[in-house]
């Protein structure tokens, strides 16, 4: 990482899937409240982290980089502290990292980072 490259780290502990639904329903068709209307619960945050590297460094050719770790099974994570507070729940996952510091918790939104990024470099 040079000095003029923005660092954002993606921290998941993915849960399990319980079955066919991902409520545990076993699909029997009620309605998921909010997630019908999300294009994108059903799609894994790992594959989410992928298309966000894509989009920043779409915008920010050559500043940005982008990383997952999924504390649960990343060989780092029982030594990060994010770990601890993902597993706590004093934050709901995933957690956005930008250069070190905690930005975002709870979901993965491509605009805000993108903003925030774009502040760091000095570009909007």
């Amino acid at each position: 990482m040079t000095p003029d490259t923005v660092q954002v780290v993606i921290y998941d502990t993915p849960a399990a899937p319980a079955s066919a639904c991902a409520c545990g329903c076993s699909g029997h068709g009620h309605d998921h409240h909010g997630a019908g209307g999300d294009p994108l619960a059903g799609v894994s945050l790992e594959m989410q982290t992928k298309a966000l590297a894509l989009t920043l460094n779409r915008a920010f050719p050559g500043r940005v980089e982008v990383s997952y770790i999924n504390v649960l099974t990343d060989p780092r994570g029982p030594g990060l502290p994010q770990t601890e507070l993902l597993k706590s729940q004093t934050f709901p996952a995933p957690l956005v990292y930008i250069n070190g510091q905690g930005r975002f918790a709870g979901a993965l939104v491509p605009e805000r980072i993108r903003e925030e990024v774009g502040k760091i470099l000095g570009e909007q």
